[in-house]
This record gives structure tokens, C-alpha cells and sequence, in this order.
């Protein structure tokens, strides 16, 4: 369910770590997608404004998404640090959707989501991310921005992305 190359650059801005990589969305994603979520990602993707709970994997995950989604553009995808939740990037949010569509979510255990059911590893933050990018972006390019903690998913997320493989490098 991880995303192929498509045209986005996927920035990881933060204190502990940047890397830089090439995400997108293939086909092969519907079928592993978490079941409660519709067939139809472009419209999912129109539909989310504003702050919503979505669900993935069976959890409950907070979503704030703001801005246009203009044709060719990607969306912009903001992960916060450690210890943080969505609202510590509502300032960088709301500037950047000026110009562009802007979704950041509130990983499992932070923020207005639901608790993960154990210790969580890359991979199963990894597939949360996945079912998230599915509903907010759908087949639209994205861009990751992650700050601190955000930025070490980010960079772990993207190369596993590029070769179309489904489990974290």
C-alpha cells in the first residue's frame, strides 16, 4: 500500500534529521486500503476540509486539510515532531494554503487520535501514513514536510516508496 514515484518532492524539515525523496500513489493501493475507506480516493480527497476524523487501519486519526487542489500541483502533507500534534503546524498550515492544498494529521497516540495498540515501529506508522495519504490526497502527487520525528518518517517513507516496495528500507 506505499505510494510509487510519481513528481513530488518529499521535504523533511526538522531539528533531528532532512532527507529528500519522490512519492506517489499506484493502483495496488485500493486493494490493501483500509476497508471502511470508499473506492472512489479522488473524491475522498475533494471532500476533506477542515478538521475531520478519518478512519484508517480501524483506528480513529485526526485530519485538518485546507487549501485549493489545483491540477498538476501536489498536495503538501505536513508531519509534526514528537510529543507535538497537528495544531503546532496550524500557523505553517495556513500560510502555505495561500497557494496550495495542505493536509497534516495527527499521528496514532498524539493529538485528537486514537491510541495505537502497542509500541509503534515505522512500518505500522508507515501504513497509518499510507491510509491517510489514500483518503487526503488520492491520485494527486504529494509533497512530505515532517519536523523533527516527522521529518525521520518522512525520509524513511519516501525511499521505500521509490522502488514500489511494501516494507520500510
Amino acid at each position: 500500500m506505499f505510494r510509487k514515484l510519481k513528481a513530488s518532492a518529499v521535504v523533511a524539515l526538522g531539528c533531528a534529521a532532512a532527507g529528500v525523496g519522490l512519492a506517489g500513489c499506484d493502483g495496488d493501493a485500493a486493494a490493501e486500503r483500509d476497508a471502511s475507506a470508499p473506492a472512489t480516493r479522488k473524491a475522498d480527497a475533494a471532500l476533506i476540509s477542515g478538521t475531520k476524523k478519518i478512519s484508517v487501519a480501524g483506528k480513529s486519526v485526526n485530519v485538518s486539510c485546507s487549501g485549493d487542489q489545483e491540477k498538476g500541483k501536489p498536495v503538501i502533507v505536513l508531519l509534526h515532531g514528537g510529543g507535538d500534534g497537528l495544531n503546532k503546524m496550524a500557523a505553517f498550515q495556513k500560510t502555505l494554503s495561500e497557494k496550495n492544498r495542505v493536509c497534516s494529521y495527527d499521528r496514532l497516540g498524539a493529538g485528537a487520535s486514537a491510541q495505537p495498540e502497542g509500541p509503534q515501529s515505522f512500518s505500522s506508522t508507515g501504513k497509518v501514513l499510507t491510509g491517510v495519504l489514500d483518503r487526503i490526497a488520492g491520485d494527486h502527487p504529494v509533497v512530505l514536510a515532517g519536523h523533527s520525528m516527522g521529518g525521520l518518517i518522512a525520509a524513511r517513507y519516501a525511499p521505500s516508496t521509490r522502488t514500489g516496495s511494501r516494507a520500510w528500507s
